[in-house]
């Protein structure tokens, strides 16, 4: 049987029969995907994904607050005055309820209002625009424990969880809340498009949890509850992150609802995938797995290969398969990500194939005019082109596409990467949703009298090329 991404990754945290496990790439930081698309000969990591045939699509809430612009980063507790980017955020830092005790003190706090940083039709586009086929996540994060933390600086956050419970409880609360009134916006524009969120909090670190357990279930877990329940009404499966060693409260996860536990950090204690398949792999699944720490910085791809088989005989299903820790760092080979899915799909990637800067491309120029008065009205319509119209563009192997204006006159020029060009041609004219957009577009375009049979856009003859 051969499964469509979004049936494996079902199939494999329901603990279902697959084809393969599932697989996800995680998140490259900035700073790394130069090297990754070097590697791999593409020009994004949309590409990238297409070339290890990636199940998993992530969508990261968009939420306006620069310099960041992430959800992650959205509450600004610190007293130092940090820059407020993803890399030099910290939780000891001391933060704006250092010193309060008193719970009616947490109004205090300019709370930001999620209507005016997440944009509802944003949140849409991103959701409506994402591969059909491909398990669509979305990245929510909603760590009300870590910013419990921030709010404080750590230590003073669970000195005050001890000694003056109520202030913690009033904080950490209204952080859920925060987070909750950013789903529901979320949810909402995204409903009928996601398939799953990720949230989480890191409770773990290398060797034990960083809170004993009775703690986590008092202050915290009550707040992942409502998370949980809120993207299940929603009808989303539930990956929850936490970094590290949290064996003693995996069994707590699974009964808060939540359908996946990510990342399996390989080298923290108790966290063996050998353990957690014996010990909860009838009640829950995994994300993870390969060592981030060691093994995909400085092991070979022959041992990486040999650490994932070792995996997938161990969770032939139950595990999606992904580096231990979401964020790929620069440090991380890029050949040995290669090998990671080499793994998975059992044989070696081509590197050379028709996603790659170095397939053949065959360009194409052609020319129409506009109908008089029109142009105003062609021009907005291309402003915001039918997502589901561009989908297709993509699907039919058409790249660099671009519309040029002067005089009267418009001229199209686009790559096509494709096999079979007439077929794929006949594939977008036979598609609903693009004779619709030409059904409105038409109308504003004057096809040239000296157009051969069959043509609208007339075809152009190329007279010079340089690479």
């Amino acid at each position: 049987m051969t499964m469509t991404h979004k049936e494996r990754f079902f199939a494999t945290i329901r603990r279902q029969p697959v084809d393969r496990p599932a697989s996800w790439l995680g998140l490259p930081v900035p700073a790394a995907i130069p090297a990754l698309l070097k590697h791999f000969k593409v020009e994004s990591i949309d590409e990238l994904k297409r070339i290890i045939d990636d199940d998993v699509y992530p969508i990261c809430v968009p939420y306006n607050n620069p310099p960041t612009n992430d959800i992650g980063c959205s509450l600004a507790f610190a007293k130092s005055g940090i820059g407020g980017a993803q890399d030099e955020r910290t939780l000891t830092a001391p933060g704006f309820f250092e010193d309060m005790t008193y719970p009616a003190m947490v109004d205090k706090f300019p709370w930001p209002n999620p209507e005016e940083h997440i944009d509802f039709n944003r949140c849409r586009e991103l959701a409506k625009s994402a591969p059909e086929d491909m398990a669509k996540m979305g990245i929510m994060w909603a760590a009300h424990f870590q910013d419990s933390c921030s709010a404080f600086g750590m230590e003073n956050a669970l000195i005050t969880m001890m000694l003056h419970p109520e202030m913690y409880q009033a904080v950490i609360d209204r952080i859920t809340k925060f987070y909750l009134d950013c789903g529901e916006i979320f949810y909402e524009a995204t409903k009928g498009y996601l398939d799953a969120v990720l949230i989480g909090n890191d409770f773990g670190s290398q060797n034990g949890l960083m809170v004993d357990p009775d703690s986590l279930r008092r202050y915290v877990f009550p707040g992942t509850k409502a998370l949980v329940e809120q993207a299940k009404s929603y009808g989303l499966a539930v990956v929850h992150h936490s970094c590290g060693s949290i064996y003693p409260i995996i069994d707590d996860l699974f009964d808060l609802g939540i359908d996946t536990i990510h990342p399996i950090q390989a080298r923290a204690k108790d966290m063996q995938a050998e353990k957690l398949a014996t010990d909860f792999g009838r009640k829950g699944s995994f994300f993870g797995g390969v060592d981030a720490q060691y093994l995909l910085v400085n092991g070979t791809p022959d041992e990486v290969r040999a650490d994932v088989k070792r995996l997938i005989d161990v969770f032939p299903t139950g595990l999606v398969i992904s580096p231990s820790h979401e964020a790929v760092l620069p440090d991380i080979k890029p050949e040995n990500i290669q090998a990671l899915f080499e793994a998975v799909h059992g044989k070696e990637l081509s590197l050379n194939n028709t996603t790659t800067m170095e397939k053949k491309r065959v360009r194409y120029g052609q020319v129409i005019g506009v109908q008089p008065g029109k142009l105003e009205e062609y021009k907005k319509l291309h402003s915001a082109v039918w997502p589901k119209v561009l989908e297709m563009i993509k699907k039919c192997h058409l790249e660099n596409y671009s519309i040029y204006y002067k005089d009267g006159m418009l001229f199209s020029y686009y790559e096509y990467t494709g096999d079979d060009y007439e077929a794929d041609m006949a594939m977008m004219a036979a598609d609903p949703e693009t004779q619709r957009w030409w059904d409105v577009c038409m109308p504003c375009q004057k096809p040239l009298d000296t157009r051969k049979d069959g043509e609208w856009w007339a075809d152009m003859e190329e007279v010079f090329h340089l690479n």
